[in-house]
């Protein structure tokens, strides 16, 4: 399912890309849970209440909700469009409600094989809305020096948790049996085989204490540490909390990491 917003870009729901009228190269692509969110919106332009927002973009989808999880993406895709001359492409109405910009064109291109965003019923029709004519978008081939610096920023806070994983080798995932709780864990092979599975789970709630999470089905958790916590010192530690999706085992992850962790 592609979008034409404002005559300025294509936004293709299938992958979260953006691309620049008459290019075939995206110029950005959106997160899994960013690209949910604005679909979520682009399918419902009416005012709705951040309550329905949370619900149906991770509540249902098996991930934990919470008002500052909205806050950061909502930031994200105004950023990312402001650079594409497109001014908050998200309203904050009154008493906290949400709205799509309604003074953004929009048209719909085609309706492949997506599946749709999880909705908000409603019976109200929106009115089609009429695209506008603009040159605002960058020319082909024009370096965009503010974009380019968003991604490599992204792309660095990406290389943190990766950085931790290729330091414990193999990176491989083993499931850990954990007695009673109905948790789905995984660790790192590495990290299975050098503790004890009652240190393990010991730090694993430890840490799902501390973040307010609970084992539900239907959810994983990839769970693994540095080697500092395990002599009761400070260590970095990395937390996925997974949602199946589809075929997809990990669909939606909040993923959580802490370069310095002391456990209780």
């Amino acid at each position: 399912m592609r979008y034409n917003i404002n005559a300025s870009l294509i936004y293709d729901a299938a992958d979260g890309t953006i691309t620049l009228p008459g290019s075939n190269t995206p110029d950005a692509q959106l997160s899994i849970t960013a690209s949910a969110l604005l679909l979520f919106f682009l399918q419902h332009q009416e005012v709705v209440s951040r309550e329905d927002v949370l619900k149906k973009v991770w509540d249902d989808n098996g991930l934990t909700s919470s008002n500052s999880n909205l806050n950061q993406y909502l930031s994200m895709l105004r950023k990312t469009f402001r650079h594409y001359d497109i001014e908050n492409i998200i309203l904050t109405i009154s008493r906290g409600n949400l709205q799509f910009n309604p003074d953004i064109a929009v048209e719909m291109l085609d309706s492949l094989s997506l599946q749709p965003a999880p909705e908000v019923h409603s019976d109200r029709t929106m009115p089609p809305k009429v695209v506008r004519d603009r040159n605002a978008f960058p020319k082909a081939g024009k370096i965009n020096w503010n974009m380019a610096s968003a991604v490599l920023l992204i792309l660095s806070l990406l290389m943190l948790p990766l950085s931790l994983i290729n330091r414990l080798n193999p990176v491989s995932l083993s499931p850990v049996s954990v007695s009673g709780r109905g948790c789905e864990l995984s660790g790192t092979t590495d990290m299975v085989g050098s503790v004890t599975t009652h240190d393990y789970e010991k730090n694993f709630f430890n840490v799902l204490q501390k973040l307010n999470l609970t084992c539900n089905p239907g959810q994983q958790y990839i769970f693994f540490y540095s080697d500092k916590l395990q002599t009761k010192g400070l260590g970095r530690v990395f937390l996925a909390h997974c949602a199946i999706h589809g075929n997809i085992p990990y669909g939606y992850c909040d993923n959580y990491f802490y370069y310095s962790w002391e456990p209780k």
